[in-house]
C-alpha cells in the first residue's frame, strides 16, 4: 500500500493564498497541485476583491470627490454598460474593471476608487 504525502500551505500573517480568485489561510495540496498554483497576496488585495457597495453609495462617493451630477449623467448617457450597472445592479463590485475605466474619465486614479470603497 502506497501512502501519499500531503503538503499544507499556510499564508504568512496578514496574507492570504489565492487560486482562481478564491482566498485561503491554509490549503492542503491535492494531487497534481504544486505550491506554484497559489499566490500569496495581502489582506488589502483580498478585501479589494470582495468590496462592494450599492450604486447609490458609489454615486455619492463620486459626488464627494467633486464629480458633478452632470458629468455622471453624461457618462451614463454615453455608455450602455455604465447605464445598466448604475441603474440595475444591486451592488457595484470593486473588482469590476469598468470602474477604473469610467473613473479615469473623471480624472480619478484606481487609488481614488479604492478610497470610494473605503479601502485606503
Amino acid at each position: 500500500m502506497q501512502t501519499k504525502q500531503i503538503t499544507r500551505l499556510t499564508a504568512d500573517e496578514g496574507k492570504y493564498l489565492r487560486k482562481d480568485n478564491q482566498f485561503y489561510n491554509t490549503v492542503d495540496l491535492k494531487d497534481g497541485e504544486t505550491t506554484a498554483d497559489y499566490e500569496e497576496v495581502s489582506e488589502k488585495v483580498m478585501k479589494k476583491y470582495y468590496a462592494q457597495m450599492t450604486p447609490r453609495e458609489f454615486v455619492l462617493g463620486l459626488l464627494s470627490r467633486g464629480i458633478t451630477r452632470e458629468q455622471i449623467e453624461e457618462l451614463i448617457k454615453s455608455n450602455q454598460q455604465v447605464w445598466a450597472e448604475l441603474n440595475y445592479a444591486t451592488f457595484i463590485e470593486r473588482k469590476n474593471p469598468l470602474l477604473d475605466e469610467l473613473c479615469g474619465q473623471f480624472g480619478l486614479t484606481p487609488e481614488d476608487v479604492d478610497g470610494i470603497f473605503g479601502l485606503n
